[in-house]
């Protein structure tokens, strides 16, 4: 069963949010790596950039919510010593050879995946800067070794974000499908009428 306090609106819009800003960035990052001819590339890049910015301002929001909001989570996200010694239990329950250890609201797993999403998005907004300003940051992307070697970082984190999204579904849509069903529409399978 599903508690709403899990899941409260504001958190719910946010994650909408970021499921809007991860297609757009990555459909958009795609046909900037590999366009087609004829494509309006101008308005792709100007797509790609802004859903960059509600990105970072939801990121932002987000963040700040976690420490500060009326249902602050950051405490059921940061790791602790208990997530780390249940990240092999829990890596062998998901590899269908070990039993669902004891976690809280998040498992470990998925903290470093909710811990590693902005780090990772603090990446690609460097990196996407210096693609997007070559010549403001042409000195940045020597720290990265060279323009070609950004770009590749910059493509590489876009997989890993895909990577971590998919997983995630899988996940959902496998072990929770409640919280999906919560999540997007603020009702479980089983409530009527409401």
């Amino acid at each position: 069963m599903v508690n709403p306090l899990d899941h409260p609106l504001f958190q719910r819009v946010s994650h909408w949010i970021n499921l809007i800003n991860f297609l757009v960035l990555g459909i958009t990052g795609w046909f900037i790596h590999s366009p087609y001819p004829g494509m309006p590339m101008n308005i792709i890049r100007n797509l790609h950039f802004l859903f960059m910015w509600f990105l970072v301002i939801n990121g932002i929001v987000r963040v700040y919510y976690s420490f500060f909001g009326k249902y602050r989570d950051y405490g059921e996200i940061m790791l602790n010593m208990k997530d780390i010694k249940n990240i092999w239990p829990q890596t062998k329950y998901y590899l269908f050879i070990g039993k669902h250890p004891e976690t809280g609201k998040y498992n470990p797993l998925q903290k470093i995946a909710y811990i590693s999403l902005p780090i990772m998005s603090v990446f690609q907004i460097i990196t996407g800067a210096i693609l997007y300003w070559p010549i403001k940051f042409g000195g940045l992307a020597g720290y990265f070794g060279g323009l070609a070697a950004v770009r590749g970082i910059h493509y590489i984190i876009m997989w890993l974000f895909i990577a971590v999204v998919a997983i995630h579904l899988y996940l959902v849509f496998t072990t929770a499908y409640e919280q999906f069903l919560y999540m997007f529409f603020g009702k479980m399978k089983n409530e009527k009428g409401r």
